[in-house]
């Protein structure tokens, strides 16, 4: 017979869990004593804040492990949440195991000891994550336990992928049961063949094409697909970089008038344009996984076809015939921006400040062809050449903080990671936390800090929303505009590398110092307050 925590335990292992990120409380004490009695269990990655940790599991998730959070009843769970948001949007897999008060004030060992035991419990545990997980239930039996981990683990790694939500009592956590290993397997969703036909038809009596996806390029499989399809067709790839890598090669644009374009392929994308902004009024196929993004209470974008499928089940069946002269427009439309952009690097290149673009062009640079990217806002990933893997960009909720935690369980698989922040970014990173884990547990990573001196996403709105106030003209956005600090310095408290740079002509000779650094690193490089 085993405890509850051992089965947990157990059963996370037997479908693969090798590292459990853990912000532990008082609700883990059977978990901490089965640990010690059997090492082999999965190993414990302390880090000391919910934000940090659950970003962690997430990069483990990004980096193709399985990645697993146990945070502290609810102070932990909405510490937590808006990471766990970050994942349900983004479509990342993710375990999120909580403690509960105990149930009981006396009777068991586990019953309640002290004041926060009855403070921090609630009506419905669940009810606080319940909008943005696949699936949430609160074990009340130990018995029920192996059930519970494998249909967890089945949900949230079957398309849509997502994070789950698991609620265990101390008293179930030490109350005994036998072991049960579940058989369990992922799904994902089929597409019906009249769907194939009708697109084939629609992509075919089309003149100019388009691709536009966000986070088609998430799995090797259908990033394969997009470039066979697109190369072979002819048809352009709008945001080949966009939350991932989706496409590489002579048919991804940086931008086109959609207003020219007759036909959208909208492949992994919930917002494929701003309506505000973009004329369209061509016709458009949407293939996703959930094509109507359902989570989202208002949602108007049109739909002539869409099809509930996976990337590469479309694309790997859909023959259509090469579109030569559409094809030879658009490599002549992305010669002439790669021009544009040597263009650009070269005058960048020539000014005191530092402009982010640049950076950007200089991280570029220098990073390796295994090497990750996570960026956190103000990166620019269309000026270097990144492939599958290789980057990821801010969730699609868009909860700040995560690229630092994320980097961390990235660098767990070996990888080199860049951290891309801005300096907001960085203060919600909880970089204490970041690099507590790193410097325990190892890890090899570079932060750089485009400094910009405020929230550029709010100084941006003042001026979308009032072009002609006070505070446009005054450049002076009380709210948005911090006072500056070397933010980036107490990386050497725990034996990092700093460097502060404001001259343009140190960027490439600190940027290659810093990523040349084993370890923490941090480079906070201060830019102008431009995109």
């Amino acid at each position: 017979m085993d405890s509850g925590a051992r089965l947990i335990l157990k059963s996370l292992q037997d479908l693969g869990v090798d590292k459990i990120f853990m912000v532990s409380g008082t609700d883990y004490a059977a978990f901490i004593e089965e640990k010690v009695r059997d090492p082999s269990l999965p190993d414990f990655v302390i880090v000391p804040h919910e934000i940090t940790a659950t970003a962690a599991a997430i990069g483990y998730s990004l980096s193709g492990k399985i990645g697993v959070v146990a945070v502290h009843t609810i102070p932990g769970t909405t510490n937590a949440l808006g990471m766990i948001i970050n994942a349900f949007t983004s479509r990342i897999p993710l375990i999120v195991i909580a403690g509960r008060s105990p149930y009981t004030e006396t009777g068991s060992p586990a019953s309640r000891n002290l004041r926060i035991h009855w403070t921090q419990e609630a009506r419905d545990q669940g009810e606080i994550v319940r909008q943005w997980v696949k699936y949430d239930f609160e074990i009340r039996r130990t018995e029920q336990i192996p059930e519970v981990i494998a249909r967890a683990y089945q949900i949230a790694f079957s398309e849509p992928k997502g994070p789950v939500y698991i609620v265990i009592p101390r008293e179930v956590s030490i109350e005994k049961s036998e072991y049960r290993k579940v058989r369990v397997s992922t799904f994902e969703p089929g597409m019906k063949r009249e769907d194939l036909v009708k697109a084939k038809k629609m992509i075919e009596e089309s003149e100019r094409p388009i691709i536009i996806t966000w986070r088609g390029g998430r799995r090797k499989e259908w990033f394969d697909s997009i470039k066979t399809f697109a190369d072979k067709v002819g048809i352009p790839v709008l945001n080949y970089i966009g939350e991932v890598v989706n496409y590489s090669g002579e048919m991804g644009l940086d931008r086109i008038d959609l207003s020219t374009v007759d036909l959208a392929i909208v492949v992994e994308a919930e917002v494929p344009y701003i309506p505000k902004k973009t004329k369209f009024d061509g016709k458009i196929i949407k293939v996703d996984v959930d094509p109507s993004y359902s989570y989202i209470p208002f949602y108007g974008f049109p739909c002539d076809l869409c099809i509930q499928s996976t990337v590469s089940e479309f694309f790997d069946q859909l023959d259509v015939k090469e579109k030569k002269e559409w094809k030879e427009k658009v490599k002549e439309l992305r010669l002439q921006q790669e021009k544009k952009k040597e263009e650009e690097i070269e005058q960048l290149r020539k000014r005191r400040s530092i402009h982010p673009r640049y950076l950007s062009y200089v991280i570029g640079k220098v990073i390796g062809k295994d090497d990750v990217i996570l960026n956190e806002y103000p990166f620019n990933p269309r000026y270097t050449k990144l492939d599958f893997g290789q980057y990821f960009a801010d969730p699609s909720f868009g909860h700040l903080g995560w690229a630092l935690g994320a980097s961390f369980g990235v660098s767990l698989t070996n990888r080199k990671v860049i951290a891309t922040v801005g300096d907001g970014a960085f203060i919600f990173g909880v970089p204490e936390a970041f690099y507590y884990a790193i410097s325990t547990y190892g890890g090899n990573v570079t932060v750089i800090i485009y400094d910009n001196g405020g929230w550029l996403a709010s100084a941006e709105a003042v001026e979308e929303v009032f072009p002609e106030g006070l505070a446009k003209a005054k450049q002076y956005f009380p709210g948005a505009d911090f006072k500056r600090y070397n933010i980036g310095e107490t990386a050497k408290v725990f034996g990092g590398y700093y460097r502060l740079v404001e001259d343009v002509n140190e960027v490439e000779e600190s940027v290659r110092e810093a990523y040349n650094f084993r370890g923490i690193s941090v480079l906070q490089v201060i830019v102008d307050r431009v995109r």
